[in-house]
């Protein structure tokens, strides 16, 4: 698993319990898939481009 360079300033890969999680930066929210993470980012923090990893095209 891992965080496509577009998102790497707002998104993190964080360890806990040996279970990887993708971490938000801004608010600590943890996901277990990109695009669960991707749509936090659109909606929540309001970062627009985001949805182009959740979106189907």
């Amino acid at each position: 698993m891992d965080v496509p360079k577009e998102l790497s300033a707002y998104l993190q890969i964080v360890e806990e319990g040996g279970v990887r999680h993708i971490a938000c930066r801004k608010c600590g929210k943890r996901f277990f898939s990109i695009k669960d993470a991707a749509r936090h980012l659109a909606a929540v923090h309001d970062v627009k481009f985001a949805s182009q990893f959740y979106e189907k095209v």
